[in-house]
């Protein structure tokens, strides 16, 4: 058997690329499990994500009273598929994020931390990702390509 021993990070990244909120998740948990972690902030709105952040009914209606809509992919092995409409937005949508996300993990090696104490492993994750927000603006400012890892380091 496999065992996985860690922690999974879930990004909510806004339009222009930016990460609104980052919540990591133990590594044995289902994704689903950092959508549920959102009732527990102040985060508002539509998220966009894929098959594994399906939520049960029970949890969906306490999501919507929260004000988060959630719009997911599906498997095409379930009965359920999304409209086409649906399903292109949520191809569209999704591009830019998993962009961002993948840019994250290589600017700074999320894949892996140092950091064993829970106060240091946040405080280093809030970091980074302060540090590739500012990294954008420094890009934009200076007229490089926006999704650089070139000049990331200025930002930290």
């Amino acid at each position: 058997m496999l065992w996985f021993h860690g922690v999974r990070e879930h990004l909510i990244v806004t339009q222009g690329g930016l990460i609104a909120f980052l919540q990591p998740v133990g590594g044995n948990r289902h994704d689903v499990q950092g959508l549920y972690a959102l009732l527990e902030s102040s985060f508002e709105g539509l998220l966009v994500g894929d098959s594994a952040y399906w939520p049960k009914i029970a949890r969906r209606k306490a999501l919507a009273a929260k004000g988060i809509q959630v719009i997911a992919a599906t498997c095409a092995s379930w009965h359920f598929q999304n409209p086409p409409e649906i399903a292109e937005f949520i191809n569209k949508h999704r591009r830019p994020i998993e962009r961002v996300i993948g840019l994250f993990d290589q600017q700074f090696n999320a894949a892996r931390t140092l950091c064993r104490s829970p106060k240091h492993y946040h405080a280093r994750r809030w970091t980074k990702a302060l540090a590739h927000n500012i990294s954008r603006y420094i890009n934009a400012k200076n007229k490089w390509p926006i999704e650089s890892t070139t000049h990331f380091r200025a930002a930290s």
